[in-house]
């Protein structure tokens, strides 16, 4: 069994949607916008000279991801930026941690978060009684 195992939902049209939008966003972030900034860089830098063409959008996006690959390369295989798991506990912990989700109550409603935090605020202000108590009556 893979143990970092990830599930992923997308509720109706409106996940759809914003799926879309997420994907559209990390293309236009990570490939088209450094793709534009190198066709601007080299175009600036070549301008005055005839010899070598100028670059379009398409080019500079191939020039942005073989800046990207080199970089990768010479970097040792070794990503700047990592996705992972936190390894920190031990796997008996992972299993009571996974049980104890297992057996709590899903607050999946504005209703029942409501119900949560109105229990929260009622228990500190039961703390704060309890401290706030003389000595003689918190022995009783």
């Amino acid at each position: 069994m893979n143990r970092n195992f990830k599930v992923i939902t997308i509720n109706g049209i409106r996940g759809m949607i914003t799926l879309v939008f997420i994907v559209l966003g990390l293309i236009a972030g990570f490939v088209i916008s450094p793709g534009w900034a190198c066709m601007q860089i080299w175009n600036h830098i070549f301008e005055e000279s005839n010899t070598i063409a100028m670059m379009n959008l398409f080019e500079g996006i191939i020039l942005w991801a073989i800046i990207a690959l080199v970089l990768y390369a010479v970097n040792n295989r070794k990503p700047l930026i990592g996705f992972g798991s936190y390894q920190g506990l031990s796997p008996e912990q992972i299993k009571e941690i996974m049980q104890r989700a297992r057996q709590s109550e899903v607050f999946n409603t504005v209703k029942d978060f409501e119900i949560m935090k109105k229990e929260t605020v009622e228990n500190k202000e039961q703390a704060q009684e309890n401290s706030e108590a003389t000595p003689e009556e918190q022995r009783r």
